[in-house]
């Protein structure tokens, strides 16, 4: 039995594009609690009433009461923003402190995250990644993804898509042969834990600067944003930086 195993065999994985009451506290007392307040109440919060965010969510329930505020605990979040074309832009599930070195959770979330796309039909998911930046290309390659013509800026970095179907994402990940329950107890090989910690470890690594509200620094930005839609009218031809992100720095 893994470290995280018995922590696991209590959680449960969903998927939704709407949160009841309790779940909102409950993300955001995790965003709270992982220093990174900001990213609900300014982010997350003004984009939950729209259609396009989509979130896997790795909760706890308390024992009793088993509703209300405060009955639930996000232990990890995956998001997608779904925009224009169909394009998803994701953000890299965030886990919990606690379950920092959780392989078998962000495995798991990533895989219900992707299926979900997939089966509703999306046919591209993409991270915009800072040019140049060989370690999480050579990462994002990996699990089948490859550079697009959708390019964005911040006013510190020239950022590219990365983007694939969500179904090769699976089975370069090998998530589509792996059942949930197997991810939560990291029932896993050498070779498949090797992907998915290479995956997970690299993607957090490159939100970190932005999550620390340090955007200078964002090998990589999280996908909370309709980028084909925020173009100019006849879009960015390949090769030239899309308009600038604001964020706070």
């Amino acid at each position: 039995m893994t470290h995280h195993a018995p922590g696991n065999e209590s959680t449960r994985i969903s998927v939704c594009r709407e949160l009841p009451a309790e779940t909102r506290a409950a993300l955001a007392r995790f965003c709270r609690c992982n220093g990174y307040p900001y990213l609900y109440s300014e982010v997350l919060e003004p984009l939950l009433p729209q259609a396009g965010l989509v979130l896997a969510l790795a909760t706890r329930d308390r024992p009793w009461p088993p509703r209300g505020i405060g009955s639930q605990t996000v232990e990890a979040v995956g998001i997608a923003m779904t925009g224009t074309e169909g394009r998803a832009h994701l953000t890299p599930v965030l886990t919990d402190f606690r379950n920092a070195t959780n392989i078998g959770l962000a495995g798991a979330v990533t895989k219900e995250l992707l299926q979900y796309l997939h089966d509703g039909g999306v046919p591209t998911v993409g991270y915009l990644v800072r040019q140049g930046d060989r370690a999480l290309e050579r990462v994002l390659e990996q699990a089948g993804f490859a550079e697009s013509d959708l390019q964005s800026s911040t006013d510190y970095a020239e950022y590219l898509e990365y983007a694939a179907k969500p179904h090769k994402v699976l089975e370069s990940l090998q998530l589509d042969r792996l059942r949930p329950g197997d991810l939560l107890a990291l029932d896993l090989d050498g070779r498949e834990l090797d992907r998915l910690s290479a995956y997970h470890f690299a993607l957090d690594a490159g939100l970190r600067a932005y999550l620390q509200d340090s955007i200078r620094y964002a090998a990589l930005l999280p996908g909370l944003i309709d980028l084909v839609a925020t173009l100019p009218p006849g879009g960015v031809p390949p090769g030239t930086p899309g308009p600038p992100l604001e964020q706070s720095q």
